[in-house]
């Protein structure tokens, strides 16, 4: 067994992740989903054996994880790629920051992607999150930016992106997600991570439950004209660091 993650270094936490684990209800696989086996105030009654410290670091790993971000308009793109990276940084766990980390740089991957199939010549200005930025920047008229070798999703989202497949793309991403949640539970047992992974992964399957086919595709196409607005070009791009 892996040792436990570091969000918190008391043994009181340690020992209530011991209990709360094992009366975590199992969730069927997401393309298998019909129901949830508990109602979410059930979950969250059980959830609050975490400590004042734990349960704000869950919430704040849910509010970055948010499917729905619709009504951000607002934020300028720096803004938002600001926003995020206060909020990861104020995350304590480095497996938790991970997670986060890929979810937020896929968004940033598939803003770029409908940025330029939407007719931008050049990614000069283009803003996101994640130490490829520059990358995409430079790489903007490669099909995949030349990231298809560390991202080998990019493929099956562009076809979906230009077939206008919007539910295919999202079913994607949110396959993608919940499988990188479930394989932290598998491999981080009784860990903070874990349990930030499986309400993540809760998470995901209220929103799949939310929304009939229709409405997702619906949906899909607001949040990513939503993106589009919250990644816009704007001079004096940000910093986001060097290629990992």
């Amino acid at each position: 067994m892996t040792s436990l993650s570091s969000a918190s270094g008391s043994s009181n936490s340690r020992a209530s992740y011991y209990t709360l684990i094992p009366s975590l209800p199992a969730l069927a696989p997401l393309h298998k989903l019909q129901e949830l086996p508990c109602s979410t105030l059930k979950l969250e009654q059980r959830l609050t054996m975490l400590n004042d410290r734990d349960r704000e670091q869950l919430d704040r790993a849910l509010r970055l994880c948010q499917r729905e971000r619709i009504g951000d308009e607002e934020y300028s793109d720096t803004d938002e790629v600001s926003h995020w990276q206060e909020e990861l940084a104020a995350i304590d766990d480095p497996l938790v920051t991970e997670l986060i980390a890929d979810y937020l740089e896929s968004r940033t991957l598939v803003a770029a992607l409908r940025y330029r199939l939407a007719g931008q010549s050049s990614g000069a200005d283009f803003k996101g999150f994640g130490p490829r930025v520059w990358l995409i920047q430079r790489n903007w008229q490669q099909p995949l930016f030349g990231l298809e070798h560390q991202f080998p999703w990019l493929v099956r989202a562009r076809e979906a992106l230009e077939a206008n497949e919007g539910r295919v793309l999202e079913n994607l991403l949110l396959e993608r997600f919940w499988t990188r949640l479930w394989r932290t539970e598998q491999t981080q047992h009784f860990s903070f991570a874990a349990i930030v992974a499986y309400r993540l992964r809760w998470a995901l399957s209220e929103y799949r439950l939310r929304w009939d086919q229709t409405a997702a595709v619906d949906y899909f196409d607001r949040w990513a004209e939503a993106a589009l607005d919250q990644f816009s070009f704007e001079p004096d791009p940000i910093s986001t660091g060097s290629e990992a």
